[in-house]
């Protein structure tokens, strides 16, 4: 995956002070250039302009140029040198001064620009997600940016909105309800405020100041959770109801399926949670949108042995909505031992895990096929053996736990017979080194994501800190896949992402960096905001991947933060 520079607007510093003469005018001065956006060759020229008001008499123009702390020439472009230019031969952010004076004495605080020369017009979408801290009155923000390639960028100032506060009430009628709610800005989907209404269905949160959807979920039995489109700040009251009754059944062809839980989303928004009743049907409340994007959600109990069903489609839910389970061979493991290397594992977690890919059907106006995922805990016996546990046929995996942080794979094959025993294999060690390519980085921070049979069976991501070799020595669970990420605290290098991957023992180059820095500060407020998570986020990408960041920092004592983005040119 491509990781591109960021492109924002220029942001020009603005001065503004008094003369130095007693009741003089106050003298405002600020920088523009053409082109806005300029890019990066021999005969690239940039034309920098002074704006002003204040100063009397004869000005002086003192310019100047530096990029990366060297100076670049520039040549005036008017008479009075009120005007310069400059050949941007190089992409990066170029920093332009003025001082200005007047033979009458009066003065003119700095003015300065950062003017960022791009390589080319590449870009793709991102987002800037910037969180501030709890004691900073500004709500998050998720901005759509556009991020282009292999240059370093200054955004200058970062100016958060400070927002309003929302305060009001959720009610059924009259009555107040307690509930969970998220405040979703209109073009703006990533930053999601969520807050909880009180048993007296009082809330009170700071939102951006403009339209919001908000996703509204009761804490009391009966009532659907709903979507409000265009919500005002200044609105007081969320009103939820009872919605619509939406009804169906599970079965497995046409044989009931009893006490499974069943919750559908719709458009977004989820319904109640529903247990199936002793003739496979249930009622959930929900608001039924027509043409709607809709996910069902099954969950049989246990006992059955049957997968977790998951389905999506554009379904009908005005009419019954029939989950049916095809037919599956299920298999018994009682009885079967859990061992490592001849060793009884006595009294141990084994969660057995694994897909099945055509599991059923999900019926409503049309038909959608649905994904089975396996997911049946256990505890094994004093003897190391799993109780009465029906799974189904198909290859599987038991993930046993053996100690803490101590995980073990199995196969478990149920295709054609049971297995005579699961293994539970000694960990493996991992010994994975960061380097530049050809300095070790210390302190670089690996973090291992689980996939597959670890991450079906809900096991935790692991976070570790190189030392001074950028080495990790630890053990991980034989044969287990994650999702390897290496960042550098120290900014030296760019993070670096391996999806999947179960090939964990090496050397990894993180990639050169390009470095996007800016100064966050509030509208109205010249404190620094100190302390808040900035993001670069991938804009087209979907589930976890959405909020996984491609770079993330927090802003130092002087509110200013430097990302670094991994460079496309050298990947």
């Amino acid at each position: 995956m491509r990781f591109l520079l960021v492109l924002f607007a220029l942001v020009l510093v603005g001065c503004a002070g008094s003369l130095g003469p007693a009741g003089d005018d106050d003298c405002q001065i600020s920088l523009s250039h053409t082109p806005t956006s300029p890019l990066a060759g021999p005969d690239s020229e940039v034309r920098v302009s002074s704006n002003y008001s204040g100063a009397v008499g004869t000005r002086t123009y003192t310019w100047t140029i530096g990029k990366g702390g060297t100076f670049v020439p520039f040549q005036d472009a008017q008479s009075d040198h009120s005007e310069i230019t400059f050949m941007a031969t190089e992409p990066g952010t170029y920093d332009v001064t003025l001082d200005l004076s007047s033979s009458l004495g009066s003065f003119c605080p700095q003015a300065s620009a950062h003017i960022n020369v791009l390589l080319d017009n590449t870009a793709m979408d991102a987002r800037l997600h910037i969180t501030p801290p709890i004691t900073v009155l500004a709500p998050l923000v998720d901005r759509a940016i556009q991020v282009h390639n292999a240059t370093d960028y200054d955004m200058g100032p970062v100016v958060l909105e400070p927002g309003v506060m929302a305060t009001g009430q959720v009610k059924n009628g009259s009555t107040s309800i307690a509930a969970y709610i998220q405040f979703i800005p209109q073009g703006m989907a990533g930053a999601i405020v969520e807050t909880f209404a009180a048993a007296n269905g009082a809330y009170s949160v700071r939102l951006l100041s403009q339209p919001h959807d908000v996703i509204v979920v009761p804490a009391v039995a009966g009532l659907a959770p709903r979507k409000i489109i265009g919500y005002l700040p200044t609105q007081t009251v969320l009103n939820v109801s009872a919605g619509d009754t939406i009804t169906g059944t599970i079965r497995q062809g046409v044989t009931a399926i009893p006490n499974a839980k069943v919750q559908l989303t719709i458009d977004g928004v989820p319904t109640t949670l529903a247990t199936s009743a002793a003739n496979g049907t249930f009622t959930v409340q929900g608001v039924a949108v027509a043409n709607a994007m809709v996910r069902v959600e099954v969950t049989p109990p246990p006992a059955t042995g049957l997968p977790r069903f998951e389905a999506s489609g554009l379904l009908d839910v005005a009419g019954p909505v029939i989950v049916t389970y095809g037919t599956l061979t299920l298999r018994n493991l009682v009885g079967v031992p859990v061992r490592r290397g001849g060793a009884a594992q006595a009294n141990k977690s084994v969660i057995i895990v694994g897909t099945v890919a055509s599991v059923g059907t999900v019926s409503a106006g049309t038909t959608v096929n649905g994904t089975g995922f396996v997911r049946i805990p256990a505890t094994t016996d004093a003897g190391g053996n799993l109780p009465s546990l029906l799974a189904p046929a198909g290859p599987l995996f038991a993930v046993t736990t053996v100690g803490v942080g101590d995980r073990a794979i199995g196969a478990v094959d149920l295709t054609s017979s049971i297995p005579t025993q699961i293994d539970a294999p000694a960990p493996a060690a991992l010994v994975a080194q960061a380097t530049d390519g050809t300095v070790p980085l210390d302190g670089a921070v690996l973090d291992l994501v689980p996939t597959h049979a670890l991450g079906l069976a809900g096991v935790a991501s692991m976070h570790f800190t190189a030392d001074a070799m950028g080495r990790v020595t630890t053990v991980v669970p034989a044969g287990g896949s994650f999702d390897v990420r290496w960042s550098d605290p120290a900014s030296r290098r760019a993070p670096k992402l391996d999806a999947d991957t179960t090939l964990l023992s090496r050397t990894y180059v993180l990639p050169p960096a390009i470095y996007i820095t800016g100064d966050l500060t509030v509208t109205g407020s010249s404190n620094p905001v100190v302390g808040a998570s900035v993001q670069i986020l991938c804009a087209t990408c979907s589930g976890l991947d959405r909020n996984r960041p491609i770079a993330e920092v927090a802003s130092d004592p002087h509110g200013t933060f430097t990302l670094a983005v991994p460079d496309p040119g050298a990947m």
